[in-house]
């Protein structure tokens, strides 16, 4: 992180959230001198009125604290089995027998990763999610074997909110009020299920800053944490060496140990914890815990350093937990710099560059699947007459290039430039370049390293080093499979299963697509980003990737399954799509459109139907209708407050109409 002078950072934070709202909290025994309002212990933007906001996967902390409780009274065996609290949990892989407790704690089970039906919900309440979980779940097959790599994994804190129920004989959100927030301070906490009306809820906007139903996460554990910024640094204050409210020293040490210290690129979580040992506190002999959290409409990051007695909360409802992170770490830099702690100038040096790269490296050539936040890709490498690397990115749609240098420290910096812009005799790293490298582990398989140092202008900056790509292998498929999947190369599958208020509806629209050059191969186009796959027979894809990181998060396998009813696509984690061609035409005579629980209504805007005045005349409360255009994206959407009864019919375009059985749309 860059030191900056605090007052900028919170007035930068609040440019850049535009409708938003930015809360803060810090918990501190000294309150530095330069901090804005000082009232009962507390620092806080807004004394008078504090929102509440949904604080996504800081949860996960809320989630371990519980059973870590429940740990300490002798109920939970840390190292015990999963299926010794949970009678119906099941995977169609008999390794989930050995996920541990702790492994659940830790992103190490081997889960696939997010169960997303009815996770997320606009305007509504509903357990669709978790009376779904364990149903989703037994579909399923484990990506690795338990305890091999940590991998993000929402599922797995969803299970340690039922373990706490079923061991505790507690809701999930009772408990966290009152085993959790009450005895550390808090009286503004709770779960989706009792606070997503809740009138000092933080406002919620869309992606154009148009106010719209408050988000619901129906995914306790995993993200469904509710607080204000004050509640929230109060349960952090609950870690602080030597305060035993919540947790002995002994659970709190174990939560706070990383899971791996053998290989720095792997994930450096503890238990419930994102990091354990955030730099540059870490080399300034101080130990700090941190964990964000994003649910789509709001963010957080909670940020403790235990043997400071300092716990800080960022909570906004723009921008995200990565910004609300370095905000937070900036906090703590001034807290620690008024108790005399001094911080080393943090410098990036890149190595000087080689001219020629050694033919030892030729065996790096090749392609491999490469995950980032936007999804994944294929990167195809080789060494044009080992003077550097060139990498072309290739995606579904489009194939970008990018250049890399080979430094004398063994590692690739990433070009400001293509060389086929700039010329071979003006190769110049970029600003703050990405590096990268190549590694084998014991099985002979290729991973990418890459280290990026991820810069927010005015604002700070954080490192990411972490496995982020795997060579791919040869997946020769016969003519007559390979048929099968061009029969619905690049068309529209629209998602059917989802319950009316989903937040999926808005990114509803997938696609699968075969990339040229890779027979063997297909990309998957959802909710969950672009996806890889490994094409198995003519109704099965499947993840292959093993990158021992958070970079093989969420991944997924397909299935395509016909019936007289038409095609479907059918995602591992439970959510079905139905192709385009058994989708019907909007017939401008359509009057009445009845709706059924789970199960979407949707229409194409054709020739008959495009720009042509379509209006709403009534609408039950629960249900929605959303207008797409041709690429996917919404045009309109009733999540939207106070929108217009007159749909947009955008040529090629399609209209969904969702709600629950018995109930049905009129139109004029």
């Amino acid at each position: 992180m860059m030191g900056i002078m605090l007052p900028v950072a919170v007035i930068l934070m609040l440019a850049s959230l535009l409708a938003g709202n930015l809360e803060t909290d810090v918990r501190a025994e000294e309150i530095p001198e330069n901090a804005a309002e000082y009232k009962n212990g507390w620092v806080s933007s807004d004394i008078d009125r504090q929102y509440v906001y949904c604080v996504g996967s800081v949860s996960k902390v809320y989630a371990t604290a519980a059973v870590m409780q429940l740990v300490e009274e002798g109920k939970v065996d840390l190292d015990g089995p999963v299926t010794d609290y949970i009678s119906g949990f099941r995977i169609a892989d008999p390794r989930y027998r050995d996920i541990t407790v702790r492994m659940l704690m830790n992103h190490t089970s081997g889960i696939m990763g997010t169960s997303r039906k009815g996770m997320l919900l606009l305007g509504d309440v509903d357990t669709c999610h978790m009376d779904h979980l364990l149903e989703t779940l037994s579909g399923q097959r484990l990506k690795a074997d338990p305890g091999k790599y940590a991998a993000y994994c929402n599922d797995g804190f969803d299970l340690l909110g039922l373990i706490t129920e079923n061991v505790s004989g507690m809701s999930f959100s009772d408990y966290v009020k009152e085993k959790l927030a009450a005895p550390s301070g808090g009286t503004m906490t709770g779960t989706g299920y009792d606070m997503t009306f809740s009138k000092d809820l933080a406002p919620a906007f869309s992606s154009d800053y148009r106010r719209c139903e408050p988000g619901g996460s129906m995914s306790p554990g995993a993200g469904g944490v509710y607080g204000t910024a004050s509640d929230v640094a109060k349960f952090g204050s609950g870690f602080f060496s030597g305060n035993d409210t919540l947790l002995s020293s002994r659970s709190k040490t174990e939560m706070a140990r990383r899971w791996n210290d053998s290989d720095e690129y792997m994930d450096g979580c503890g238990l419930g914890w994102d990091s354990v040992d955030d730099e540059p506190f870490e080399s300034a002999g101080v130990k700090v815990l941190g964990k964000g959290g994003d649910d789509g409409l709001n963010h957080a990051y909670l940020m403790v350093a235990p043997d400071e007695d300092i716990s800080i909360a960022v909570l906004s409802n723009e921008g995200s937990s990565a910004i609300n992170g370095i905000l937070s770490g900036e906090i703590l830099r001034v807290c620690l710099e008024e108790k005399g702690i001094a911080f080393e100038e943090e410098k990036t040096e890149i190595s000087q560059a080689v001219d020629l790269i050694p033919e030892s490296y030729d065996e790096y050539a090749g392609s491999y699947v490469v995950a980032s936040e936007r999804g994944e890709c294929i990167n195809r490498i080789s060494f044009p007459d080992h003077r550097y690397m060139h990498v072309e990115e290739i995606g579904p749609y489009k194939t970008t290039c990018k250049d890399y240098v080979l430094t004398k420290d063994g590692k690739f910096a990433s070009l400001a430039w293509e060389v086929a812009d700039s010329g071979i005799d003006d190769m110049r790293i970029s600003v703050n370049p990405v590096c990268v490298s190549f590694t084998k582990d014991e099985d002979g398989k290729v991973f990418i390293i890459a280290e990026a140092n991820n810069v927010y202008p005015g604002l700070g900056n954080y490192e990411n080093d972490a496995y982020a790509g795997e060579r791919m292998e040869e997946n020769p498929v016969s003519s007559e499979i390979l048929s099968a999947w061009k029969e619905f190369n690049k068309d529209h599958f629209f998602m059917e299963n989802e319950i009316w208020s989903s937040e999926n509806y808005e990114y509803a629209v997938a696609s699968v697509v075969l990339p040229d050059d890779y027979p063997g191969y297909m990309f998957a186009e959802t909710g969950m980003g672009t996806r890889l796959l490994k094409i198995v027979d003519k109704e099965h894809a499947a993840a292959f990737q093993t990158i021992p990181s958070s970079k093989s998060r969420d991944l997924i396998d397909v299935a395509i399954e016909r019936s007289e009813e038409g095609m479907k696509m059918c995602l591992s984690d439970g959510v079905d799509y139905i192709h385009e061609k058994d989708v019907p035409e909007f017939d401008l005579s359509l009057r009445q459109i009845p709706l059924e629980t789970g199960k979407a209504a949707w229409f194409l805007i054709g020739d008959g139907a495009k720009n042509a005045e379509v209006a709403i005349d009534s609408r039950p409360e629960r249900s929605s209708v959303r207008v797409y255009n041709k690429f996917g994206e919404v045009l309109y959407t009733t999540a939207v407050k106070d929108m217009t009864d007159v749909l947009p019919m955008p040529e090629d375009g399609m209209v969904v109409f969702a709600g629950e059985t018995g109930d049905s749309i009129t139109l004029k």
